[in-house]
């Protein structure tokens, strides 16, 4: 690994960190000036092969179409152009700290600078995965980033840990709501990515520290550890943000065994991940076994599987584009791995920790709903205060004397048709409108069991209703109204008064 401390992504005056962040918010290069400049609708809109496209939409002389050019086309732009847009700033400072290139009287970008909420973020262009940097490649936003970032739990926190940062988009996104956060990563590249977005996001709670894992903070206590690390299983050590150079799923192992002793009571820690599933055995045991003994109640969220070929493909495919030629000898390695590891599938997903030793500890293991609509750490809390309130009522007694309430995301649909009748239902569908996406389809019997779910009754109360709707009697249903009841409340469809 290279040192890149005070080499790259640096000002030699540190005013020019503030001169950075002035010249793109005068130019309006934010996501809606972006969006405003190319007539577009959102981000998902702009295809970034239609390049005569994106040239004509950003063909005018102001600053913004510049560094649209600049930086989001990957277009090279005229010199001049680029020193008029950036005033008071001169190319020349650019060029020093790492961010352009000049070639006669072109500029090209060196880096990618793109807007993220509130915050402008550095990070690597994707032509260095086929270079000599490589090996030290700092990813910036991708599917993975904006996952753990709506799931993260946006309470107050004393010290927060960014673990294996990167470019440092969650530690830079937990500053707002932490009193000190600490961004640590292996990588000296990423570090230099880290310290240089603080500064030019005028961030000045957030300290940057090289190291191994816990290895820099061994003598600190977090409320909030998030961390997206290298968790790819794969047989190599090309990339540092990508291998870990573990055998299997052993690195997401690691963390979550250490952890426990680098968080606060009550604080959380927050993962991406990818474990191993080998034939034969259910991923929730395999998962489970990790976390016996330690300390903390966990929720695990799996959001998709891969068998082992197709998963190799995609991350081959994904690093090694500019290397087509050695495919197949890379593809044949990674299944000789997986081969010899009894890897028959890999799947991704979340694990979010809480540290308690007020009770016994649970362990929960589901599907992620199919999407997330906006910020959902709110709902993360929720979730785990639901299950909390679950392992106090195992007892079906407990349960039915509890009186609980619809929650006010949860939105019924129906699909009906016609008959001589009049209208009959043929899908009763409810979902949560906001957070966590989780959707059903009910029958009309739980559907009256959520809107008679008002504070005030108990839940035995609604038993019997739906007994005596049924013609049944309130015995015989009730094992299957207590297991319908625990669900909707795991999900978050009914809350705890």
């Amino acid at each position: 690994m290279q040192n890149y401390k005070n080499s790259l992504f640096s000002f030699q005056n540190p005013e020019d960190f503030h001169r950075l962040r002035d010249v793109f918010e005068a130019a309006g290069y934010s996501d809606k000036g972006i969006i405003d400049a190319m007539g577009v609708q959102d981000f998902s809109s702009i295809k970034a092969d239609d390049i005569p496209l994106l040239l004509h939409r950003t063909a005018g002389s102001m600053p913004i179409h510049t560094l649209i050019r600049l930086f989001l086309i990957k277009w090279p732009c005229d010199i001049d152009d680029v020193r008029l847009a950036i005033r008071p700033m001169d190319v020349e400072t650019w060029v020093k700290a790492g961010i352009v290139r000049v070639n006669n009287s072109s500029v090209f970008a060196a880096v990618e600078l793109l807007p993220f909420k509130d915050l402008l973020l550095a990070y690597d262009l994707p032509y260095i995965l086929n270079s000599p940097l490589k090996q030290d490649y700092v990813m910036g936003i991708g599917s993975s980033t904006l996952t753990l970032a709506n799931l993260t739990v946006r309470r107050h926190s004393r010290r927060t840990l960014d673990l294996g940062a990167g470019c440092a988009i969650h530690g830079l996104l937990a500053s707002s709501h932490s009193e000190r956060v600490i961004a640590s990563d292996l990588n000296p590249r990423a570090i230099a990515f880290a310290e240089f977005n603080a500064r030019i996001n005028n961030i000045s709670n957030m300290e940057c520290i090289q190291g191994d894992l816990f290895e820099p903070v061994n003598d600190q206590r977090f409320d909030l550890v998030v961390s997206n690390p290298p968790f790819v299983i794969s047989p190599e050590t090309r990339y540092t943000y990508r291998d870990s150079g573990m055998e299997a799923d052993h690195i997401t192992r690691k963390i979550v065994q250490q952890v426990p002793g680098f968080l606060n009571e009550g604080g959380f820690c927050q993962l991406l991940c990818n474990w191993a599933e080998k034939a034969g055995r259910d991923w929730r045991e395999h998962l489970k076994e990790w976390f016996s003994g330690s300390g903390c109640d966990v929720w695990v969220m799996r959001s998709e599987t891969h068998d082992a070929a197709n998963y190799a493909s995609k991350w081959i495919r994904h690093t090694e584009m500019y290397e087509s030629g050695q495919y197949s000898e890379r593809f044949n390695k990674w299944m000789e791995y997986y081969k010899g590891q009894g890897i028959d599938a890999v799947s991704a997903g979340t694990i979010t920790m809480r540290r308690s030793g007020k009770h016994p500890n649970w362990f929960r293991g589901d599907d992620s709903p199919e999407k997330m609509l906006g910020p959902s750490g709110d709902h993360v809390m929720r979730g785990f205060e639901q299950r909390d309130f679950l392992e106090t009522v195992q007892d079906d007694d407990a349960l039915l004397n509890s009186r609980l309430s619809v929650a006010s995301d949860v939105c019924l649909e129906r699909q009906s048709s016609p008959s001589t009748d009049g209208w009959i239902d043929n899908i009763i569908m409810i979902h949560m409108t906001k957070g966590l996406a989780y959707s059903a389809n009910i029958d009309p019997f739980i559907a009256n069991l959520l809107i008679g779910c008002n504070g005030k009754q108990q839940l035995r109360d609604l038993m019997n209703n739906m007994a005596a709707s049924l013609s049944a009697d309130p015995k015989d249903i009730r094992p299957a109204f207590c297991t319908i009841a625990r669900g909707l409340i795991e999900k978050g469809y009914i809350l705890r008064e």
